[in-house]
């Protein structure tokens, strides 16, 4: 009994370690434990002490999850040589050129803001069923339409491939997406690989997402808190340990959408990301 309250009030302590969205900066990819799950609210009060029968069937359950998931994992292939190719050749020359065509530049907030109002920008939410934002200091979570479109596709595509090899639905974790002039030349003071001239990610048609880091699923809105808790931290867990396979799983389905002249890529190492600029306009963007 003392272990399941242990147990249960740290994985509590993890999912409400930080706000939706408050992660780590769009420059360094190493981030804080707990950051996956948007908190449980903080007038909640704790979830009762299960009794010893309840607590030993919870923990029993999330045991048989964590052995299926590892199970499920062993069959998913690693990116090979020839796909890892694939991902690598929308130069930054290319990208740019297409983010001209089909963005919009800024100049700062107030036109930023602007655009928002026209409905030429779109901002991206902290947490969706498919991705979770990091904390950006050098660029703004706003895309064009097009380039929102563009994201929940790769998401709903990334889930149905997860949902078929009997995976849970892990997110994707955006780490960059609009910049200004302005903050693009502060990024190029403290990121080397940052672009020296334009960058694609001043025209809100292009983003970066982590091909290392995943989140948890957004939890179910049936999830007992308790249980949900240790969900959490056994999948953030399991994650750290499979992110190779994600990755694949990840980058098969940008593969996919750049055979269909829907996007660009650039898979980057200094900068662990998938670097993406969505090639063409997508039907129903709002």
């Amino acid at each position: 009994m003392r272990r399941w309250i242990v147990v249960v009030s740290m994985g509590v302590m993890m999912v409400g370690g930080c706000a939706p969205g408050a992660h780590d900066d769009d420059v360094n990819e190493p981030e804080e434990a707990g950051e996956s799950t948007p908190p449980l609210s903080a007038n909640a009060p704790a979830p009762p002490p299960a009794p010893a029968m309840d607590a030993a069937a919870v923990q029993a359950r999330v045991d048989a999850h964590r052995d299926s998931i590892r199970a499920a994992f062993a069959k998913v292939n690693k990116l090979k040589w020839r796909e890892v190719w694939g991902l690598r050749r929308d130069k930054n020359a290319e990208q740019i050129a297409r983010a001209q065509s089909l963005g919009v530049r800024v100049s700062g907030e107030a036109q930023i803001a602007q655009l928002a109002r026209q409905g030429r920008l779109v901002a991206l939410e902290d947490s969706t069923e498919y991705w979770v934002l990091r904390k950006m200091t050098h660029s703004v979570p706003y895309m064009t339409p097009d380039g929102y479109a563009m994201l929940r596709e790769v998401g709903r595509r990334f889930h149905a491939r997860l949902d078929s090899l009997g995976l849970p639905r892990f997110r994707m974790k955006v780490t960059s997406a609009l910049r200004t002039d302005e903050t693009q030349a502060e990024l190029r003071k403290i990121n080397p690989n940052a672009s020296q001239t334009v960058s694609s990610h001043e025209y809100g048609t292009t983003l970066d997402v982590s091909h290392q880091r995943f989140a948890a699923p957004a939890p179910p809105r049936e999830a007992s808190p308790a249980e949900w808790a240790l969900e959490v931290v056994m999948m953030d867990t399991i994650v750290k340990y499979h992110g190779k396979e994600l990755q694949a799983e990840l980058g098969r389905v940008i593969t996919e959408m750049r055979a269909e002249g829907a996007l660009m890529v650039m898979m980057e190492d200094a900068q662990p990301v998938y670097h993406m600029t969505v090639a063409r306009r997508f039907r129903g963007a709002r």
